[in-house]
């Protein structure tokens, strides 16, 4: 399938997507938690993942259709902006952890107060998704 390619799904399959978002925020939770938790930019990625997640169930809640892709731009520009998720565009901060960053450490060290600022984010984005 083309990645261009918009997707319409069945409107039954949010309610199991948004179990899915909360599992990565809840994987985050468990690295953030954990002594050991590998890579910072790991956590991040499941951050990314949740949120990426948690608009995709708006979306096929609302049942617009949507390119197959990991930018938060994209999925966010599709909603109307009276149905942005909190932290609307600011959102898209977390597209490099869905790709350049899983492969590569990068050039700026993460730190525990962004890891936390994007970890709160992201449990705002999961509420708003819950309630479509």
């Amino acid at each position: 399938m083309a990645q261009n390619k918009s997707v319409l799904f069945k409107k039954e399959y949010a309610k199991e997507l948004l179990k899915i978002a909360v599992g990565d925020l809840k994987t985050a939770k468990a690295l953030i938690e954990s002594p050991d938790p590998g890579r910072p930019e790991n956590i991040l990625y499941m951050i990314q993942q949740s949120v990426e997640k948690a608009v995709k169930v708006v979306l096929i809640s609302k049942q617009i259709p949507f390119p197959l892709v990991h930018d938060l731009g994209i999925l966010i520009a599709l909603l109307s902006t009276a149905d942005y998720p909190p932290g609307g565009f600011d959102l898209t901060a977390l597209n490099p952890y869905s790709t350049i960053r899983r492969y590569e450490t990068g050039e700026i060290p993460l730190d525990n107060e962004e890891i936390q600022g994007a970890y709160l984010a992201a449990e705002l984005v999961i509420a708003w998704s819950s309630k479509y």
